[in-house]
């Protein structure tokens, strides 16, 4: 076969190559490309047939480069990485100046979309692009320039600021509340565990389950088989807004229709937690220090306004 032939032909599968290299997994790999475990497997298989050489060993729970994949490796490090720096040269001789933010959908609606006017205000000369996603909630910082990422701030990628913690409490309709409990004080925790709970679609080492939550109360919980999961931080609250059952809240995020009275918090029964929402950033971003700084002042400022209103 052509090797030049097999090289082109390979290309389509060498960024799915490096992004398993560079996660240390098939799976890390996936969710971060927004692609399935099993379509990378199928690209790093192909790639090899088409090569005609083994690049990773499978091991149990594990992959590791063999030594050709090593070799091979740091040429399309070095090759790729070539293509996007000359990418970005020619792509700012086109367009204006940029700056993208990526977050959740529920994020974007609940916390940014209020202040995105005032953000574009203190940076006219950028067009700014919010880039929202509830199936990869970490976003590539070689692909966007700012994320809103949740989390203890543990990544290796670039370099990130703590916004605010997780602060979790049971939030649910006025009228349901009434109903179920005759209002909002002295609810016990395993009261709620046996009302109608609304779940949200979580991630590996992200925000707290109901079962989870009802656990650092005392109170054991197992999900029902068949139980729906929301995709959207949005649409769970929206669910519960909608008397359909008890959805646990984030400060931060459910203010909006707590202000408007659409949703009451059960009241005594906060958690916290060592995980929050972080701004990440690639090392040595130039506009690091003035969006990380207007991050951080909103959040503050939202901090001083829930703690006079309490």
């Amino acid at each position: 076969m052509n090797l030049d032939w097999r090289i082109s032909m390979a290309m389509s599968y060498l960024a799915a190559f490096e992004k398993a290299v560079d996660s240390g997994s098939f799976t890390k790999a996936a969710k971060a490309m927004g692609k399935t475990q099993p379509s990378i497997s199928r690209n790093i298989r192909a790639l090899e047939d088409l090569l005609d050489v083994q690049l990773f060993e499978r091991l149990h729970h594990r992959v590791e480069l063999t030594e050709a994949g090593s070799e091979f490796y740091d040429a399309v490090k070095l090759g790729l990485g070539h293509i996007r720096q000359a990418a970005k040269r020619i792509t700012a001789q086109q367009t204006p100046n940029t700056l993208s933010i990526g977050c959740t959908y529920g994020f974007a609606h609940l916390w940014l979309m209020p202040r995105f006017s005032a953000l574009q205000k203190l940076f006219p000369e950028f067009e700014l692009r919010m880039v929202t996603s509830d199936t990869n909630t970490i976003f590539d910082l070689e692909e966007i320039d700012f994320a809103l990422r949740f989390g203890k701030g543990e990544w290796s990628d670039g370099e990130s600021e703590k916004l605010f913690g997780e602060e979790l409490f049971p939030v649910c309709s006025p009228e349901f509340a009434n109903e179920h409990f005759g209002g909002v004080r002295r609810v016990s925790a395993s009261a709620l565990s046996s009302a109608p709970l609304i779940h949200e679609r979580r991630e590996k080492y992200s925000w707290l389950s109901w079962s989870q939550w009802l656990a650092r109360h005392g109170v054991s919980h197992v999900t029902e088989k068949g139980t729906y999961f929301y995709d959207s931080y949005a649409l769970t609250l929206q669910a519960a807004i909608d008397g359909q059952g008890i959805a646990l809240a984030w400060q931060h995020l459910a203010e909006p229709p707590l202000k408007r009275e659409q949703l009451v918090e059960i009241e005594d029964l906060r958690i916290r937690t060592e995980y929050g929402y972080h701004l990440a950033c690639r090392y040595g971003h130039p506009m690091a220090e003035k969006i990380t700084d207007w991050f951080k002042s909103m959040a503050r400022l939202q901090e001083t306004d829930s703690h006079r209103q309490q």
